[in-house]
């Protein structure tokens, strides 16, 4: 008797243990799938700013060092970076490179959005007509999904987007309420970009907006000016270091309000570089045309990291070129990027047409659990 009732509570005992191991492992399993959506809640953005430094070269950034440029060296050291991105492969001027960071498209081909122009539109032209179809943007996805947006630039040319996104010429919005055919709520110009500022973060703090770009114009114009001149006391230089102290108070504003503290991300692009001997830009096979920095920071972005690092089966370091759209490899990063990349932070689809990042794979943090 005495065996049969040890080997019965042997046997009760194993039985209990292995209930509570599975206990134990579904309670496990429920906390860690509790964590992972915890995170992926974090992940999603309440407002993206896209920031473009018209004529920001990188090693601009790194000459003046964290000690000259902490606003830069913030958004590199608490987000994700590189100082190799690519513009356009065909164009390095202004207003076809904005027009890929919205479109996500490059400029030329099919799939292209077709702007080539650089100069203030005249009457009636717009980018849809000029493509001979409409070219959606990332203002199409966030204004059709409910949410505000904004454009805040520094030179009067940007004025296409409004032309090209307004009332009259937006496509009807078939995605859920309809939220009307005006794409881009806000469109303002100020080429003193220090007043371009304060308007910005006044509306913003008044009406937020989910998506919004702000152009900067002030490496550009000194560019043309005197060159693109890394060197210390350049005008150039003193350019870069103004954009500094803008990102900075842009930080500030985001941390000083309740509504975006936590909840907003910067996209920090520019669209093209430029020469000092030449003071020019446009010849798209030069390096320092076409090397441009690209940084993201904020809600849903990891801390440190370098985006071809994190990116390597998605995206590969260009070196020293900057390879076509159809390159067998890899594609670089780019400034077309931006748009679909917004989009993703803020948990919303791709830009119908788009090609660059369409699929929206371009990584800005680690995976939470590796696999």
């Amino acid at each position: 008797m005495t065996n049969k009732f040890n080997l019965y509570n042997l046997n009760y005992m194993k039985r209990h243990t292995k209930n509570q191991c599975m206990v134990s492992i579904l309670l496990l399993a429920l906390a860690i799938l509790s964590i992972v959506q915890a995170d992926d809640s974090n992940e999603k953005a309440k407002h993206v700013i896209i920031i473009s430094c018209d004529g920001l070269r990188p090693d601009a950034v790194e000459f003046l060092g964290p000690k000259w440029a902490p606003n830069f060296h913030r958004l590199i050291n608490e987000g994700a970076h590189t100082h190799n991105a690519r513009t356009d492969f065909n164009y390095t001027v202004t207003l076809p490179n904005h027009t890929c960071m919205l479109t996500g498209r490059g400029v030329v081909g099919e799939s292209g959005h077709a702007w080539t122009e650089n100069g203030t539109p005249k009457i009636g032209q717009m980018l849809h007509r000029n493509k001979k179809a409409y070219v959606a943007s990332a203002f199409d996805v966030a204004h059709d999904h409910g949410l505000r947006t904004g454009l805040y630039s520094s030179k009067d040319k940007f004025v296409v987007y409004d032309l090209s996104y307004n009332e009259r010429s937006g496509k009807p919005d078939t995605t859920g309420e309809d939220n009307g055919k005006d794409k881009l709520d806000n469109y303002h110009h100020n080429e003193k970009t220090e007043e371009l500022i304060k308007t910005f973060t006044d509306n913003f703090a008044n009406n937020p907006y989910g998506l919004s770009m702000l152009h900067l114009r002030d490496p550009d114009t000194s560019g043309h000016a005197h060159g693109w001149d890394i060197s210390s006391r350049s005008v150039y230089i003193y350019a870069v270091s103004k954009m500094d102290w803008i990102v900075g108070k842009i930080l500030e504003f985001i941390e000083s309000n309740e509504k975006m503290n936590g909840k907003t991300a910067i996209i920090l692009t520019a669209d093209h570089g430029g020469r000092l001997e030449t003071k020019t830009h446009t010849k798209s096979d030069e390096k320092l045309n076409y090397t441009i920095p690209f940084y993201v920071w904020g809600a849903g972005v990891g801390e440190g990291l370098e985006l071809y690092d994190i990116n390597k089966s998605t995206r590969k370091n260009p070196g020293e070129i900057n390879p076509n759209y159809q390159s067998a490899e890899a594609q670089p990063i780019r400034n077309g990027d931006a748009g679909n990349l917004a989009l993703s932070l803020l948990g919303l689809p791709s830009i119908e047409g788009s090609t660059i990042n369409n699929k929206q794979d371009l990584k800005v943090k680690k995976s939470a659990i590796k696999q």
